[in-house]
């Protein structure tokens, strides 16, 4: 019998962070690129190695998470699926799963991200929400945090709200910045960038929660994004609450 063809796969991949060091493998630990790496080595009795769209830390949720591998699999596109979500823990998902370009990277090959972080803005926590939304007590000024958030829009230096993962390049280009209030007493902020430093979607929330709250005013982030001094952002909000919703690519329709 002669041997399958290798084959390049990408996936969409849904995720619950809160028991992952990561998405990142590690030398040890629990992670998510180390989980799904495991389930193709059972399925295909090989080795294989998955490339990701980003790197979201220990805790950080996703539904639209991308990745790609290469494999040789004399089944059906159907039954790889399949096989794959029947050996994944129950914390990850394969949404999505097509045949793609050998050149194709879902890192390098993106148009852009998008992060969606979520509040529940009430007196008392909710515990069906716990592992999803950031509890706030304090009523919030979503208004004003939308308009400290216009003051993100365009290409800036983002040194003020995270470190390179690589390099030296701390300026990004930011597409949406904006705050929804929707049913339940949850605050919503979604964010669409090129490209995120590390932890600059956390610390743009830590932030924000400061002018929602008062402790700082909308100007005062126009003033600490030009600072370019991560000193002077505020606290990371916490991870449990950032969720990587959606990866953009020239061929997304």
């Amino acid at each position: 019998m002669s041997e399958s063809p290798v084959c390049r796969y990408r996936a969409t991949v849904e995720y619950d962070g809160t028991d992952f060091l990561g998405y990142q493998i590690q030398a040890a630990g629990r992670t998510v690129q180390g989980e799904i790496e495991a389930s193709l080595q059972k399925i295909t009795q090989s080795f294989v190695r998955i490339d990701g769209a980003g790197r979201t830390d220990a805790g950080v949720h996703a539904t639209g998470q991308v990745i790609a591998f290469n494999v040789a699999w004399r089944h059906s596109l159907t039954e790889l699926h399949r096989a794959l979500n029947a050996t994944l823990p129950r914390d990850i998902v394969i949404r999505t799963l097509t045949t793609t370009d050998r050149d194709f990277h879902p890192r390098f090959g993106a148009l852009s991200r998008t992060y969606r972080y979520q509040i529940i803005n009430q007196r008392w926590p909710s515990v069906m929400q716990q592992r999803y939304a950031y509890h706030i007590e304090r009523s919030l000024d979503v208004e004003a945090m939308n308009i400290a958030s216009r003051y993100l829009i365009g290409s800036h230096d983002f040194a003020s709200f995270g470190k390179p993962p690589q390099g030296e390049n701390t300026v990004r280009r930011v597409t949406q910045a904006e705050w929804l209030v929707e049913a339940g007493n949850r605050i919503v902020f979604e964010i669409t960038a090129n490209a995120f430093l590390y932890r600059m979607v956390r610390n743009i929330v830590g932030t924000m929660v400061q002018v929602g709250s008062g402790q700082l005013l909308p100007d005062d982030v126009q003033q600490i994004l030009l600072a370019k001094n991560l000193k002077l952002s505020a606290a990371p909000a916490p991870a449990h609450g950032l969720c990587l919703v959606n990866v953009t690519y020239p061929d997304s329709t």
